[in-house]
């Protein structure tokens, strides 16, 4: 399941000016501390999609060159550092444009919602604005405010502790001679579980347990049933245990 953050940009990512319109080079610059924070979110998993309203973007107050300039720098900042987005979902309207992609409407992720293998317990909205926060209700997920200053846990390292904090899953891999084990849990949301260890009673043992320990599993085994079954039992038992421990 792909967890998603779906991240602002100015004022979030990058600090906005007071005229509120990041037109040039020399007005872009990094949000304190978004970068080591977003790599720790990169590596527990996240995927990022940025999500930003460009009020007037194309139009003689706000040319489509200028914004291309400064989004094109920025994008190459985060690259340098290892952080990618998997979509830049921009919305140009004014708010008197009445159109359904500006936030907090759903227009811009509407494709996202309708999206097979999302894990939207897990995923989050951070912005800085009111209408970020009311996307994510729209969305039916989390959100999160980062501000400038930081007051009130409102920073970017708050967001990470927030985040991981809620996470309590783990994946182990144990492979031998005998047998090669993929488990994964999640302890604290349960999902059908998808178990395949090539002994169908065992699987309805390690069914019954996930189902009523409350916890996602999916565990998948090649081994060496042509032999005998003890080697995939006592191999199963030991990656279950070990990725319960981690999570």
């Amino acid at each position: 399941m792909q967890k998603l953050l779906f991240v602002d940009r100015d004022g979030t990512l990058i600090r906005e000016p007071p005229d509120e319109q990041i037109d040039c080079l020399e007005r872009l610059a990094l949000m304190p501390e978004v970068i080591p924070s977003l790599l720790q979110l990169r590596d527990a998993g996240y995927h990022f999609v940025m999500i930003t309203n460009q009020d007037g973007l194309g139009s003689e107050a706000f040319p489509q060159e200028a914004f291309d300039r400064t989004q094109k720098a920025m994008l190459e900042l985060f690259t340098s550092q290892g952080i990618t987005f998997d979509e830049l979902l921009v919305c140009p309207h004014l708010p008197n444009d009445d159109c359904r992609c500006r936030k907090p409407h759903l227009g811009l992720v509407r494709h996202i919602l309708q999206r097979d293998g999302v894990d939207w317990a897990r995923s989050w909205v951070v912005g800085d604005r009111d209408s970020d926060m009311e996307l994510a209700q729209n969305m039916g997920i989390q959100g999160m405010r980062v501000t400038e200053s930081g007051e009130d846990g409102e920073s970017w390292p708050a967001i990470v502790r927030k985040v991981l904090s809620a996470t309590r899953e783990a994946e182990y891999v144990r492979k031998t001679h005998e047998t090669n084990v993929t488990v994964w849990v999640d302890l604290d949301h349960y999902t059908k579980e998808t178990i395949s260890t090539g002994i169908g009673f065992f699987d309805h043992m390690l069914e019954q347990l996930a189902k009523h320990g409350a916890f996602a599993l999916s565990l998948q085994v090649k081994g060496d049933l042509e032999v005998d079954d003890h080697h995939t039992v006592e191999d199963v038992g030991l990656a279950l245990g070990q990725a319960l421990r981690r999570a």
